[in-house]
């Protein structure tokens, strides 16, 4: 027994000299990485770091799109004229796996020829993928949108293998860092911009599945992004057109929008994206540009936003990065003096923003040709004059640029190391690229997702599961290029024997606008759904444009519902992205939701490998799939779905008083 006993304290000694010796390894090696840091930031010119703060975009060049670096002639030498910290690019910048694999390489050994800088420092290369409706990589995996995520039982997982899935697909191309999670509550159901790239109106939800999703990313070294801080779910406007502004106190925002990006701190988030977005109950008044009008900064330009509340209250020391400063919340809102497009006023814009306590100017303004070259060389040269003036420090340059060097460090992006590694061979990553991005494993994930994320919220007189017997069936989309994947998803069911072989099928769509005088709701259409066994409607909400009764989807919509209950069909209601509209349909007699509207215009089953687009809609696939009893509806709501009520004006507004439940769902 004493053997046994001194065996234990030995065994326990032994281990706690272990974690020490491992513990002063590890902060010695952090102290190593930091002092190297410092050398380079110490070595670097103002131009340098200035640039390193900034990462343009540059979507095209002399007009013509920017998919091959030596095709857009003299952009490489422009880049060069400045140390960036990075370049983000977007689906105008994307053909194909291959090209954009080249593109990336491009830009990155550009910047490595670079001659007379003090460090040769490799780009963050960002991109908006969050999946859903909002991804870059046309030809690769879109995922299901977060909020479909929210709705299936087991979502925290489901999150990170989505994360794991943009992740693998990202890191294929080259890119190491996404512009994604999203971390915004959805609170608002008129909300214009958020809607279905919210995880939930619930901020502990959200808070936990943007965590997860960023895990998911951080298997394959992509930086995961956590925006848009400090929340822009309760908004009426969208920052892209306009600047939106949020009436809640501190307390207020604490409780709730807060929460996700409290939860991403503490798990040691390393980037969060900031929102051009005012809280005139929070922040402090200021004189805009003409010295007279009084306001509120965006939280992006707000000192109190950032280093009062996210830096010292929730203790953040990560990176910073602004949302666009090109959007219309920014520069054109006469913020500072100087004229809309003036180096002038984006100077200006600038020295608010870096003394806020951001880290990363995101997108000035688009790196299009040799005059918006000229910009950003007197851009950073005004920048650095006002350092020089003392009206931004250096300490507050010097600040961010270190934070930029760590993060790059961390994610092996920048290499510190004595025996770095041989750059890839294009060649291979080319090909390995091609086989990753939009692979056969991670579009049965994605379609796996799809069907535990289906909804069904209504089912009168249980009028789903359709019977195969069905013989004469409408199908009512939004636009002609819906057809190829509602045509696609009902083809299937007679394929698989859901549905008759005999059964005749017609597919009409109800809102494509570009003829005027073209009505939306034809005679024909409405012969078909009277005469219809049943009509699949499909519906496109976002925003307020969901309650305006006069809008062509609504008027079609309405119109067809009464139709074919006049002729004694069944109308099945499927809601293709925000699911508020259920409460603008009630009188369907089955209501499917499917969490996301983008990507109908994709043939399923194209697998065009390194060019074109494969990054089809699974979540409608899976929800047609529902109605012909193929799977059955495992989802429940990840919002509250409020009631909906006409007011005087004819519009539809919505109640305080909740029609379907958060957590609510049906089956059969």
């Amino acid at each position: 027994m004493k053997n046994a006993l001194r065996k234990l304290i030995a065994y326990t000694l032994l281990s706690v000299m272990l974690i020490g010796m491992l513990s002063t390894t590890s902060l010695a090696a952090e102290t190593r990485k930091e002092s190297a840091i410092d050398t380079i930031v110490a070595h670097m010119t103002m131009d340098e770091k200035i640039s390193q703060m900034i990462i343009p975009a540059v979507r095209s060049w002399n007009g013509t799109p920017v998919t091959d670096l030596d095709a857009a002639g003299g952009l490489s030498a422009v880049l060069k004229r400045h140390q960036y910290g990075g370049i983000i690019l977007s689906g105008a910048n994307i053909t194909g796996n291959e090209q954009i694999t080249r593109l990336v390489h491009s830009l990155q050994q550009n910047n490595a020829a670079a001659e007379g800088v003090s460090t040769h420092i490799p780009y963050l290369m960002p991109v908006d993928e969050e999946g859903g409706i909002v991804l870059r990589l046309s030809s690769g995996t879109r995922m299901n949108g977060n909020m479909a995520l929210g709705a299936t039982k087991n979502a925290a997982a489901n999150a990170k293998k989505t994360g794991e899935v943009i992740g693998e697909e990202l890191a294929a191309a080259g890119f190491n860092t996404d512009f994604a999670p999203v971390a915004d509550v959805n609170n608002n159901p008129a909300n214009p911009v958020i809607g279905t790239r919210s995880f939930s109106d619930d901020p502990n939800l959200v808070a936990k599945l943007a965590s997860a999703y960023a895990k998911g990313l951080s298997k394959s070294g992509i930086v995961a992004t956590f925006k848009h801080f400090p929340g822009h779910g309760d908004t009426g406007t969208d920052s892209h057109i306009g600047t939106p502004s949020v009436a809640k106190t501190y307390e207020e925002i604490a409780s709730c929008e807060l929460i996700p990006f409290k939860k991403a701190i503490e798990d040691g988030a390393d980037l969060i994206m900031t929102a051009h977005i005012t809280y005139p109950m929070i922040d402090e008044e200021v004189t805009f540009g003409d010295g007279v009008t009084k306001g509120f900064y965006p939280a992006t330009m707000s000192k109190v936003m950032i280093s009062d509340i996210l830096r010292s209250r929730l203790g953040y020391n990560g990176v910073v990065v602004t949302d666009a400063l090109e959007m219309e919340a920014i520069h054109s809102g006469g913020l500072v003096p100087g004229e809309r497009d003036s180096v002038r006023y984006h100077v200006g814009i600038a020295e608010k923003v870096i003394n806020a306590g951001v880290d990363i100017l995101l997108l000035p303004l688009d790196l299009t040709d040799k005059k918006a070259a000229s910009f950003y060389d007197s851009y950073i040269a005004g920048i650095a004059s006002l350092v020089e003036q003392g009206s931004i420090n250096v300490s507050r340059i010097d600040e961010s640029v270190k934070r930029i060097l760590m993060l790059k460090v961390k994610y092996g992006i920048l290499d510190l190391s004595e025996n770095k590694k041989d750059a890839e061979n294009l060649g291979v990553k080319m090909q390995q690229a091609g086989a990753v991005i939009g692979s056969a494993s991670h579009h049965d994930t994605e379609m796996a997702i799809a069907r535990e994320a289906i909804t069904l919220v209504k089912n009168d007189r249980g009028s789903l599961p359709l019977a195969k017997e069905q013989t004469r069936i409408v199908a009512l989309g939004r636009r002609e290029s819906d057809v190829k994947t509602i045509g696609y998803a009902i083809g299937r069911m007679k394929e698989t024997g859901s549905l008759a072989p005999e059964a005749e099928v017609s597919v009409f769509y109800n809102c494509d606008t570009s003829d005027t005088k073209k009505p939306h709701y034809t005679a024909e259409m409405k012969r078909a759904i009277r005469e219809a066994d049943v009509v699949i409607g499909f519906s496109y909400a976002a925003g307020k444009s969901t309650l305006d009764l006069k809008d062509a989807q609504s008027v079609a919509l309405h119109s067809a519902i009464t139709d074919t209950h006049e002729g004694g069909g069944r109308f099945i209601l499927v809601s293709e992205n925000l699911p508020y509209d259920a409460a603008v349909y009630q009188a369907a007699d089955a209501i499917v939701l499917a969490y996301l509207g983008a990507g109908l215009n994709i043939d399923p089953t194209e697998r065009s490998g390194s060019a074109g687009a494969s990054a089809f809609n699974a979540n409608v696939i899976a929800a047609v799939e529902t109605i012909f009893g193929q799977n059955k509806p495992k989802g429940h709501l990840p919002v509250n779905l409020p009631q909906a009520e006409a007011g005087e004006d004819g519009r539809l507004r919505y109640t305080g008083e909740v029609l379907y439940p958060r957590g609510y769902g049906l089956s059969f």
